[in-house]
């Protein structure tokens, strides 16, 4: 009936903003600026992404970082002023959804068995809010990750370190050992520096490198899963 088919509303809307919020972290945790990406398709790329998850308006709110002056979603950094983060957004529509479900008002036409006790509800509520949470606190420390990059100080020091040891090492190698030890010390070169140089990809791993994360397919299993 009506009523039925109201309420699966209301949890088909909650398991499509569910779907969104993994590509709402994608969009906030990768660089704005992409090569090959004009700025102007920015906005296409993303509502494409979302697709019919979500209407036009809410997904603005979701993509759009900015506001103008007369409030108003736009995605100009340099007029606009940032309001919002498009994780948060997705988690605070949840908790909405989720308050909305728990307190879905069913009418009294059919057994008391079946009707949500006031207790039930709260314990969904509770349950649900306390997933949500967990989002919440895996948004942040992803956020902690891409904001917390190491001190410029601390790699400059690692890196000048590690320069003059392999200067220092390889000038005694070919003074004891001669050219012949010419290979072996690339080999070491080699692994040391690919050492540093991995650091430097896992220092920051949500970018658009073929060594960073692959948060599109992360993206497309999550969505899958709710669809299942």
């Amino acid at each position: 009936d009506a009523e039925d088919a109201e309420a699966l509303e209301l949890l088909c809307e909650y398991a499509r903003w569910l779907a969104v919020f993994p590509i709402a972290v994608k969009h906030f945790l990768r660089p704005e600026t992409r090569p090959g990406w004009e700025k102007e398709d920015r906005y296409k790329k993303r509502r494409y992404e979302i697709g019919p998850l979500l209407s036009d308006e809410d997904a603005r709110n979701v993509i759009m970082e900015y506001d103008d002056e007369d409030g108003k979603p736009t995605s100009n950094s340099v007029s606009g002023t940032r309001v919002r983060d498009p994780p948060l957004v997705v988690l605070n529509r949840l908790h909405e959804l989720a308050y909305d479900i728990a307190h879905y008002a069913f009418t009294d036409n059919g057994p008391a068995s079946f009707l949500p006790t006031s207790q039930g509800r709260a314990i969904f509520y509770q349950q649900t809010g306390d997933q949500i949470n967990i989002l919440f606190g895996a948004y942040g420390a992803m956020e902690r990750i891409k904001g917390t990059p190491l001190p410029f100080v601390y790699v400059i020091h690692l890196r000048t370190f590690l320069m003059i040891y392999l200067f220092l090492w390889n000038m005694s190698s070919v003074a004891t050992y001669g050219w012949t030890g010419l290979p072996f010390l690339f080999l070491l070169n080699w692994a040391l520096l690919g050492i540093e140089a991995a650091a430097v990809e896992c220092e920051r791993p949500f970018d658009y490198n073929p060594n960073h994360l692959t948060l599109g397919k992360v993206c497309v299993v999550v969505a899958r899963n709710i669809g299942q």
